[in-house]
């Protein structure tokens, strides 16, 4: 994958899988303000739109642009409206390993948007971007992602005790990979 092409649209049977701009800066401060979104993800949203624009270019934008990462935010077909983002950081091209990160929209919760836009972002970072291994790094007390990288055949491989501190607490972390081969082969071990 180079960056200086153009950004990957994806599309799956419910999502598109875009490119995001500051002009998601709105949707990017509502949504890691929301309660929700923010204890699934460990980290406190931004103070305020400035803060929301200068996180947005940094986690979302730039890594693409600098051939580090990369983001998409998912909507829904027919609609341009964000309801989450997904994609790779921790880039390491030599290793061709990354690791993964993404949020929903809590109203999109338990109806399959994550699964199916995840498909198409693993399909992606195993065929266009080369990688052997995909990690996710999930907080222990997040049911729902534990469930959710479970159920697309990722492996726990620990804890990483105390890894997170929220809200005044320190929190476990629990690592998770995903192989080429398992990826190709579901019932690989």
């Amino acid at each position: 994958m180079k960056a200086s092409g153009r950004f990957p649209q994806l599309e799956t049977t419910r999502l598109v899988l875009r490119e995001i701009t500051l002009n998601d800066a709105e949707f990017y401060f509502r949504h890691f303000n929301n309660e929700k979104v923010v204890e699934g993800c460990c980290f406190p949203g931004p103070k305020n739109l400035k803060a929301a624009k200068e996180e947005l270019e940094f986690y979302c934008i730039n890594p693409f642009k600098d051939n580090r990462g990369i983001r998409w935010g998912i909507t829904r077909k027919g609609s341009n409206e964000l309801i989450g983002t997904l994609g790779y950081y921790e880039w390491n091209k030599t290793a061709r390993r990354a690791e993964i990160g993404y949020d929903l929209d809590p109203a999109y919760w338990g109806q399959g948007v994550m699964t199916e836009a995840l498909g198409a972002v693993l399909k992606f970072g195993f065929e266009q971007m080369g990688l052997n291994r995909i990690q996710a790094i999930i907080d222990s007390e997040n049911a729902r992602s534990l469930k959710l990288v479970c159920r697309l055949g990722f492996k726990k491989e620990g804890v990483l005790r105390q890894r997170s501190h929220f809200k005044g607490q320190f929190r476990d972390d629990v690592c998770f990979s995903l192989l080429k081969n398992e990826w190709q082969n579901p019932g690989a071990k």
